[in-house]
C-alpha cells in the first residue's frame, strides 16, 4: 500500500508503469475508465494528435502523440503543483505502509544540470526509442521542448540543451 503521492512519484520519476495503473484505477475505477478521460482532457486542450490507449504510455495499437501534443500535455500539468515538484525533484525516498523502502532518482539528468530546468518526463519504448519532454524557464518565460526517437538516452539531453541554447539566444535577442 502507498500514498498517492508517491504513486506520483514513482510514476513520472522512474515510469513505473504499476503505479500509473494504480493512480488510474484509483481514480476512475478501472484503467479504461481512466484512458477515456485522459483522452477527453487532451482534445480539450489542444492536443487533438494524441489518443491513449492506456494510463502509462506503453505501445499499443491506436495509441499515437506528437511532439506538439507533448508540449502542450506538459505545460497543462505544470498547473498541478504534485505533478510540478515531481518532475522537479531529484530524488526521493518512497515508503509502503509495511515498510518497504524505495529510493528514487529521476530519470532526468538535466535537473543536475541545467538551472532553469523546471522538469521533464523520459520515455522508452523499443519502437519509439528514447524519448524526453520537458518545460524550462528562460528570460522570465516557459520554454518547451520534446525529443522523440533518440536512439541513444545521452542524445536526449545533447538536444534538449540544444534546443534550450536556441530558445535562450532568440529570447535574449541574439540570434533575430
Amino acid at each position: 500500500v502507498y500514498k498517492v503521492r508517491d504513486l506520483i512519484y514513482l510514476a513520472l520519476m522512474r515510469s513505473v508503469n504499476s503505479a500509473a495503473v494504480a493512480l488510474a484505477e484509483a481514480t476512475a475505477g478501472s484503467e479504461q475508465n481512466f484512458v477515456r478521460f485522459m483522452n477527453k482532457k487532451v482534445q480539450k486542450i489542444g492536443a487533438k494528435n494524441t489518443k491513449f490507449i492506456n494510463a502509462s504510455g506503453l505501445p499499443g495499437k491506436g495509441q499515437y502523440t506528437t511532439v506538439y501534443d507533448l508540449t502542450k500535455i506538459m505545460s497543462n500539468a505544470l498547473v498541478y503543483p504534485l505533478i510540478k515538484d515531481a518532475i522537479n525533484t531529484r530524488v526521493y525516498l518512497v515508503r509502503s505502509k509495511d515498510g518497504k523502502k524505495h529510493f528514487l532518482q529521476n530519470t532526468n539528468r538535466l535537473l543536475w544540470s541545467e538551472d532553469n530546468m523546471i522538469g521533464g518526463k523520459t520515455g522508452y519504448t523499443r519502437n519509439a526509442r528514447h524519448c524526453f519532454v520537458s518545460a524550462s524557464r528562460l528570460h522570465g518565460r516557459l520554454v518547451y521542448t520534446a525529443i522523440l526517437g533518440d536512439k541513444k538516452r545521452e542524445k536526449l539531453w545533447k538536444n534538449t540543451q540544444q534546443l534550450l541554447a536556441k530558445a535562450d539566444n532568440v529570447l535574449s535577442g541574439k540570434d533575430k
